[in-house]
């Protein structure tokens, strides 16, 4: 089975991609992404010829190819698809939380593969419960455009069960398997519930609760619960990180099966076997090739369960 990981121009436009992707086993499913959102986080502007050109540079390696936002210009995106197309790439086009439907609509007449984009900040740090009722709404609606043309859809950054377990998403991805090892906090796909349980791992009570999800995935409650766990500066630091880190990731592969099993969306592509693979499908984000970013995936790749 593939490795499944999307990659940004903003993040990795000096990477050495052949190299990145020897170093995960070569068989990688890899999402090219602008970055765009990042770079607007960070004041940082994309030059849309030379995202043009990285994506040529790595064509040979690249599944999936999304389009380069421009935030809050829903022509400016359009702008930037018309010219990365005429460059000879198949670019996924992105529809954005507040554009208007008819813009989708388009999007989906044109287009067997279309993301989900803008969601962000009303998913992020717990905001998903208190916005869930409209996300779902807005969700629900761009579905049945999407259903309308046998569109399949990319939901970027969401990997809320929820959303997940109750609509078709073809693909999603996310970084929250990143979170335990830079805020302590898990996300843990809990096969009884059939859904992701989130709890702080410094908090005793909740490591007790959660501690059958913690075992099945790989780790030991008591070494996680021990306060010398994680300590930055401690000789185990690194080795800490990167073991909690293949453990969310055993978590969100465990979803990731079970959300397969229940949606089972037809690939948009044929042929390719690496991209012609049934949904839904959970694209790990990878933002540097440091030690504790690669080899919690490498890890798990050799497990044989990404």
């Amino acid at each position: 089975m593939s490795i499944r990981v999307l990659v940004s121009y903003h993040f990795h436009r000096d990477t050495d991609l052949d190299a990145f992707v020897e170093q995960l086993g070569g068989d990688v499913d890899l999402f090219a992404d602008s970055g765009a959102y990042s770079a607007y986080s960070t004041g940082a502007v994309i030059d849309r010829e030379k995202y043009a050109t990285w994506l040529a540079r790595w064509d040979h390696l690249i599944s999936v190819k999304s389009n380069l936002d421009v935030i809050g210009s829903a022509q400016g995106g359009a702008d930037n698809l018309a010219y990365l197309t005429a460059q000879g790439h198949e670019i996924m086009p992105v529809f954005h939380v507040g554009e208007p439907f008819d813009l989708l609509r388009s999007m989906c007449d044109e287009s067997p593969y279309v993301a989900l984009g803008g969601m962000v900040p009303y998913l992020a740090f717990g905001a998903a419960n208190r916005n869930r009722p409209q996300v779902m709404r807005w969700m629900i609606k761009a579905h049945l455009i999407a259903k309308k043309t046998g569109t399949v859809l990319h939901g970027f950054g969401c990997t809320g069960s929820l959303f997940l377990r109750d609509l078709p998403f073809y693909s999603a991805d996310s970084s929250s398997y990143m979170f335990p090892r830079k805020r302590c906090l898990m996300y843990m796909w809990d096969p009884r519930s059939q859904t992701l349980r989130s709890f702080h791992f410094r908090d005793l009570s909740s490591v007790r609760r959660y501690a059958h999800v913690l075992t099945k995935y790989g780790i030991e409650p008591g070494r996680v619960s021990d306060p010398s766990f994680m300590v930055s500066g401690s000789e185990s630091f690194d080795e800490d990180r990167v073991d909690i880190t293949a453990v969310a990731l055993r978590s969100f592969m465990a979803m990731e099966k079970a959300l397969r099993a229940r949606h089972a969306v037809p690939a948009p592509f044929e042929g390719d076997p690496v991209s012609a693979v049934t949904g839904t499908k959970i694209y790990f984000v990878n933002i540097a090739t440091h030690y504790v970013d690669m080899e919690p995936i490498i890890r798990v790749a050799r497990e044989g369960l990404l």
